[in-house]
């Protein structure tokens, strides 16, 4: 099996040579960025510098499905929303919240058009075309609980959500819309699955009752809407949410490092596959023999695809980021 093979198979939840490596969470390292010449903040503007950038997380690390966005706000940064962009050693952030009454929510009707959704669609049609038949191309966009915390800023949310409850599920009618639209244009242009990255309805954000009363319809819809496999990302332990998945259509889970490998491939079986969950701070942070335990653990538990469980810090060593691969083909070996 090559690359993409080995990710697609065991995406459907079938067996492959060996487990895949993959990411949906930003990755990219600076270590990275000087080997490819090819740096943050510019690569968020410049197709062709990003997908070469992206496609050194194949060449160099190993992996074999790449996201060829690294950052979550080309859709904001579309919508008006001033980005701070970061460095190479910083992830873009949003820095204002254009949503403030339901009048500032809409679908703008040259949406795809915009530059930010563009840079994107060209950076995909390109990453197909060159490497597709290499690696798994992976597409990305925000959960739309997310894209509200965005629009209409974070700590504004939780109040309006208290308050005014009605205006928070029509702003993530708004932001489910969007979403879809730009989720299948990246599906038009060539991508094998679709990242959807709701790190904001965290496990501390909202309770399951929260989660199931104002969210679970927008992911519905937006899930049941997208043309391909969707893969989504939440950020912490959200144990007690984990049986809502299975309600949505998803294709796959990107759990955290907060939950342990057995209890998501218990809970997930049958339903969804699974991918996870290496810690991030570790991978910035420990010695290999930490790594490597995690990732023997995932795959003792009969982890789908092996990945990092959130968004890598650009300053994690590229070292550690092979252990991943090292690990798994060592593992393969003695088994």
């Amino acid at each position: 099996m090559n690359s993409r093979d080995r990710f697609l198979t065991a995406l459907k939840g079938k067996e492959p040579d060996r487990p895949p490596i993959a990411h949906v969470s930003a990755l990219t390292t600076v270590e990275l960025q000087d080997k490819t010449n090819c740096h943050m903040p510019e690569v968020h503007h410049e197709p062709e510098k990003l997908i070469r950038l992206l496609f050194a997380n194949h060449e160099v690390l190993g992996f074999d499905a790449v996201t060829f966005i690294i950052n979550y706000f080309n859709e904001p940064a579309a919508l008006g929303c001033q980005i701070r962009w970061g460095s190479n050693k910083e992830l873009p952030m949003v820095n204002s919240n254009p949503w403030t009454t339901l009048d500032d929510a809409f679908v703008p009707d040259d949406l795809l058009d915009k530059e930010p959704i563009q840079v994107y669609i060209k950076a995909i049609r390109l990453a197909k075309e060159k490497y597709g038949d290499k690696i798994a191309v992976l597409g990305k966009v925000m959960g739309p609980f997310s894209m509200v915390l965005a629009m209409h800023g974070t700590q504004q949310t939780m109040i309006t959500l208290a308050r005014e409850p009605d205006k928070i599920k029509r702003f993530l009618d708004i932001a489910t819309d969007i979403l879809i639209s730009c989720g299948n244009a990246q599906f038009e242009v060539g991508i094998d699955a679709l990242a959807i990255g709701e790190g904001g309805a965290g496990g501390n954000v909202l309770s399951p009752r929260m989660h199931e009363g104002f969210l679970i319809d927008s992911h519905r819809r937006m899930v049941g809407n997208i043309s391909g496999p969707t893969v989504m990302h939440i950020c912490g332990d959200i144990t007690p949410r984990l049986h809502l998945l299975d309600t949505i259509g998803l294709t796959c889970f990107n759990f955290d490092w907060a939950i342990k490998p057995h209890i998501m491939k218990v809970i997930s079986k049958g339903k969804f596959t699974i991918m996870g969950n290496i810690n991030t701070y570790d991978l910035l942070r420990a010695k290999s023999e930490v790594i490597k335990r995690q990732v023997i653990e995932n795959l003792e538990a009969g982890v789908n695809i092996i990945s990092p469980g959130c968004a890598i810090s650009p300053e994690c060593p590229n070292t550690n980021l092979k252990v991943i691969t090292k690990t798994i083909n060592e593992w393969i070996r003695s088994h």
